[in-house]
């Protein structure tokens, strides 16, 4: 199916080297002046470095993509979530009607780019787009994604579902990358499947991509109906995916409220609070929640801390909500200066400024409506902003279990407050510049990083394939999770036997996908493999996997290899269906590379799958084993 001609025509004006120095110099300017958190994550001498070089691109006539795409490579070095260029408002307003997105909804699930919807079967795994495979579009696309910090597990996230920008970061700047798609020839296959299907898709518009089915919650969601809850037992979930509360307002507390009196009712006495999707938003929410769970007063924030008060002539470029005046012409006796120059702004005892009402005081509810109980917290690194700050002070002042990943966001505080749209005018791009930034009140804190769980449960392609959501199951045994497995045993009885599949590998030199026929014997923790590859080759190899006592270190031995791994996660569902997670480091082309394995086994059958990452970027599949017993 071929897209409509229209697809090349998205607009993409042509930048004088006199515009686009032009536009350079404005940003830096604004960023220098305006960004709280400029230099906090990268050093000066970095970011001059990244100034330069865009500046030296910006010295010769460039396409306005070519820049945005150029702008999100210098703005994402300065590792703040809230820092990230917009398409000028001509482009942006031809994309939301006109095909140009890939008419899917996908997620990056053990290194693979899973289909969750749209125009391939839901579940199968794309491998190539226009002739380019999937890891070396993720790689190109890695240093445009904008998170905080260290947390670059985000990126994965961001990739595929993205509500600050059109979409998915995929879809904002593939344009940029590669040129506006006229179709897209995808390459897919089943997984385990022998070999892989091609398939002309037309692209949709941006409307029609927000419309696609979103199992993770719909594009730019809003408080009021983002929140779902059930009961069962003496156990409640409340599941809030966003905490945005600014385009369609709600009391919060009022209407949180009818949720906690159930529980009061219904004497729950375990509360499972699901933040997986959440990615941040109004800080009323944040504090309105923490009403019904603390038992005492508590101030959210410490007081807001800007770099500047005064922008100059920077303030006809920018535009952002609130009162301009208020905005640019705040009085200095609001503030009081730092040891550095900076300004904390003192707070007013009342809500009337932006960010205020996190710096006072709050009273919890009455104890006829707080929930008491046990507290489990399901994370994952979807949470950034006002949800990472929220997860790190349940954990710290309610003592929270967290379940399932890391975080992403700052459980420090992220450089946020106003968020100011600069416009550079010839280019029309617009840039997200936060002027404040928003420190969590807490007295803990891992430097650079988000809140880690408490209890490691990782997503797996078996779990999506079976719609099995184990981080709830782990989550409801607490606090007395099933008896820890025998690791050697466990995993000696999931291998016993006959396997035969496929081996699905990525070929290191130029990413492609190959698959051989496979064969397994499992004898104990002894493995023999044999590959066929091409008439009359049988290729065989053996490994030996073996435990220490303690089950968290396993040692994998293929000849003169040996391979040590931390054995992250081992569990069984409730299904029967067993887990395990192993985390390592090693090199990869000379490169140090994150390890990490993941092993399935399930009625399905058996999966290994081996994946690795660079900083700075996603994991991504090296090879798969897809098995059934033979």
């Amino acid at each position: 199916m071929s897209a409509p001609a229209m697809a090349a025509d998205m607009p993409d004006a042509m930048l004088t080297a006199e515009q686009a120095s032009s536009d350079v110099a404005l940003l830096r300017r604004a960023l220098e002046t305006v960004h709280p958190g400029l230099y906090r994550y990268t050093p000066k001498r970095d970011m001059d470095a990244s100034f330069t070089r865009l500046e030296a691109l910006a010295r010769q006539p460039i396409a306005t993509l070519a820049l945005h795409r150029e702008i999100a490579r210098l703005v994402a070095s300065i590792h703040c979530d809230h820092s990230k260029p917009e398409l000028p408002d001509a482009i942006d307003a031809w994309r939301r009607i006109n095909p140009s997105h890939l008419p899917l909804r996908f997620r990056l699930i053990e290194g693979r780019m899973v289909v969750l919807s749209g125009a391939l079967p839901a579940g199968s795994e794309i491998t190539a787009i226009n002739g380019r495979p999937v890891p070396q579009i993720l790689a190109a696309l890695a240093p445009l994604v904008a998170y905080d910090g260290d947390t670059d597990q985000a990126i994965a996230v961001k990739i595929a579902d993205d509500s600050d920008l059109s979409g998915s970061d995929f879809d904002e700047y593939w344009p940029g990358l590669y040129g506006a798609a006229k179709s897209w020839d995808v390459a897919w296959k089943m997984p385990g499947a022998g070999r892989n299907e091609r398939t002309a898709l037309a692209p949709i518009s941006f409307d029609a991509w927000t419309r696609l089915a979103a199992p993770d919650g719909n594009h730019r969601q809003e408080f009021y109906n983002s929140m779902t809850w059930r009961m069962a037992g003496k156990v409640a979930r409340l599941q809030i995916d966003t905490f945005v509360n600014y385009r369609n307002p709600v009391q919060p507390t009022a209407y949180l409220g009818g949720f906690f009196r159930a529980m009061k009712a219904a004497g729950t006495d375990h509360l499972i609070l699901d933040l997986r999707n959440n990615g941040g938003g109004s800080e009323d929410v944040s504090i309105a929640l923490a009403r019904y769970l603390f038992d005492a007063p508590f101030t959210w924030s410490k007081p807001v801390r800007y770099k500047a008060i005064r922008y100059g002539d920077l303030a006809r470029h920018i535009s952002s909500w609130g009162e301009r005046d208020a905005l640019f012409y705040p009085p200095e006796a609001a503030f009081t200066r730092t040891a550095d120059g900076w300004y904390d702004r003192i707070p007013a005892g009342t809500d009337e400024r932006d960010d205020d009402d996190s710096t006072i005081s709050h009273d919890p509810r009455p104890e006829a409506e707080r929930f008491t109980g046990r507290l489990t917290v399901l994370t994952g690194p979807q949470n950034g902003s006002g949800a990472t700050r929220t997860v790190a002070w349940l954990k710290e002042r309610r003592g929270a279990t967290l379940v399932g990943e890391e975080g992403s966001g700052s459980a420090e505080g992220p450089t946020a407050g106003r968020i100011f749209l600069v416009t550079l005018p010839k280019s029309g791009i617009k840039v997200r510049v936060p002027n404040a930034w928003n420190r969590t009140n807490i007295t803990a804190f891992t430097p650079r990083r988000g809140v880690a769980a408490d209890v490691l449960v990782v997503p797996t392609l078996a779990d999506f394939e079976a719609a099995r959501d184990r981080a709830v199951e782990v989550a409801r045994d607490l606090p007395a999770p099933p008896a820890a497995l025998d690791a050697a045993a466990t995993l000696a009885g999931a291998l016993a036997g006959n396997w035969a599949g496929t081996l699905d590998y990525r070929d290191y030199g130029d990413d492609t996908r190959a698959s051989l026929p496979t064969l397994l014997t499992a004898r104990g923790l002894n493995l023999s493999w044999a590959f066929d590859d091409g008439p009359a080759n049988t290729v065989r190899s053996i490994e030996n996997w073996a435990f220490t006592p303690d089950g968290k270190t396993l040692t994998i031995i293929s000849g003169k290899t040996r391979e040590t791994l931390a054995v992250s996660e081992l569990r069984r569902s409730r299904d029967g269906a067993l887990t395990m997670v192993l985390d390592g480091k090693g090199t990869e082309n000379d490169r140090p590379v994150t390890i990490r394995t993941i092993l399935t086994q399930d009625k399905q059958g058996l999966r290994i799958t081996r994946m690795s990452r660079t900083r700075g970027q996603p994991f991504i599949m090296r090879h798969s084993y897809q098995l059934r017993p033979a």
